[in-house]
């Protein structure tokens, strides 16, 4: 059977047919950054009476109080589960919970006093403005506002930033298209059925949930006290020492003739500094960064077993002295020309436990994960009375002496006949 798939509202086709993009533009202006336009009635129950509300586009909660309760009301406390931007805008799939001093007759309150009365107030059940809306196989699909609103938040923030103006919503929305068609059509080739793909799906979906009850049972029941960070700091403190390091001034070149070159320059008093500048583009090796040419950053002394002679040139030389010799390092199938200037030395240290305390709580994180879930394994494998009977494991024969001579003959075989084919060829 032949499948159609027909979009109407905003798309007419796979492609994006200009003459949409106002109305789309117009649509999501309408329906991303206001609440929607209608909404069916949501009824209110207080401890006396019971008001039907009507909630309305741009209706705040201080306006329903005003409109329903009179102005004089106070509504003590509101909160919103609401994953919009505002926190004031009523919008589709928001759960208000709402105290106020309730009414009890016509004209009268209940004072501050006495206390407050809850209001509760079922999830809205509103009128979604669709934004798309197309068609598979003669039957008609659409996506709503909000439907779009809570794609587009379950979005990475820089995958949010990428679409963070209209033209970008109307990107998105089409991507969404091209995904939802895309498993329409999957699921008209029978894809939801493949026994090995639900297998898959299947796997996944036990894999989540063991990662959901490990993070239940492992990881919120992990907990450290700020002496313990201490305790691991003071017993492992060699482990936190920075080893001394050096930095230079460096020009590391591999043509001879511009080596030589940068050595005479050396020798006429011309600055180390001014002489890597001038050779910025043909530097290799140590300080051959283009932005700052011939600083080399520093670096300890096991920094690099092939420049060894190099480094320990450097660290045994005063700072602000610079090489009376050129040095030649042979390094692989290269020859390695450098003068260079040792600039800056800094001793070892003691890191203090401010500097090291995140690494350290990562370290104790493990262990202490780690502890839990060998406890949690066992309760667990005490609780499910687990029973082994690995002699019921069937093993499978070993090949006798024949049977592994003739194995190995026919791979002999195959190997003869694979190579004969390559030199063939």
């Amino acid at each position: 059977m032949k499948r159609t798939f027909n979009v109407s509202y905003i798309f007419s086709s796979w492609e994006f047919q200009k003459k949409w993009i106002s109305p789309l533009l117009f649509i999501l202006t309408i329906g991303l950054t206001l609440p929607v336009a209608e909404s069916k009635i949501v009824p209110i129950q207080s401890f006396h009476q019971t008001k039907t509300v009507a909630i309305q586009s741009g209706d705040t909660l201080w306006n329903l109080a005003g409109k329903y309760y009179g102005q004089g009301q106070q509504w003590r406390l509101f909160r919103k589960d609401n994953r919009f931007t505002n926190p004031n805008l009523i919008c589709p799939g928001d759960n208000l919970r709402v105290r106020l001093n309730a009414p009890i007759g016509s004209g009268s309150t209940i004072p501050l006093s006495v206390g407050t009365f809850p209001v509760m107030f079922s999830a809205a059940k509103f009128v979604d403005v669709a934004v798309l809306e197309y068609e598979w196989d003669g039957k008609k699909h659409q996506m709503t506002n909000s439907e779009f609103v809570t794609a587009f938040q379950d979005l990475p923030g820089y995958r949010q930033e990428n679409y963070n103006n209209e033209e970008g919503k109307v990107e998105y929305l089409q991507e969404l298209l091209s995904e939802k068609l895309k498993l329409l059509a999957a699921e008209s080739a029978g894809f939801h059925e493949d026994e090995d793909l639900l297998h898959k799906a299947e796997d996944y979906r036990n894999q989540l949930l063991v990662e959901k009850l490990t993070e239940v049972e492992v990881d919120e029941k992990v907990a450290y006290t700020e002496p313990e960070l201490v305790d691991y700091y003071e017993a492992h403190k060699e482990e936190y020492v920075e080893e001394e390091t050096v930095r230079a001034t460096c020009v590391s070149l591999l043509d001879e003739n511009k080596a030589e070159e940068a050595y005479a320059m050396l020798q006429e008093g011309d600055d180390i500094a001014e002489i890597a500048e001038k050779f910025k583009n043909d530097l290799r090796g140590p300080g051959d960064g283009p932005s700052d040419p011939g600083n080399t950053g520093f670096f300890t002394r096991d920094a690099s077993e092939n420049w060894m002679p190099f480094v320990n040139a450097l660290f045994d030389m005063e700072i602000g002295v610079v090489t009376e010799e050129q040095m030649e390092l042979d390094i692989g199938d290269d020859v390695y020309y450098l003068i260079f200037r040792k600039e800056e030395q800094k001793p070892s240290r003691q890191e203090t436990f401010d500097e090291v305390k995140d690494s350290i709580v990562t370290i104790i994180e493990q262990q202490k994960k780690r502890e839990r879930i060998l406890s949690w394994v066992d309760e667990v494998t005490k609780k499910g009375k687990l029973k082994l009977y690995p002699e019921l494991i069937p093993v499978p024969d070993k090949p006798t002496e024949e049977e592994a001579a003739e194995e190995t003959d026919g791979e002999d075989a195959d190997q003869t006949e694979e190579t004969s084919k390559e030199e063939t060829e």
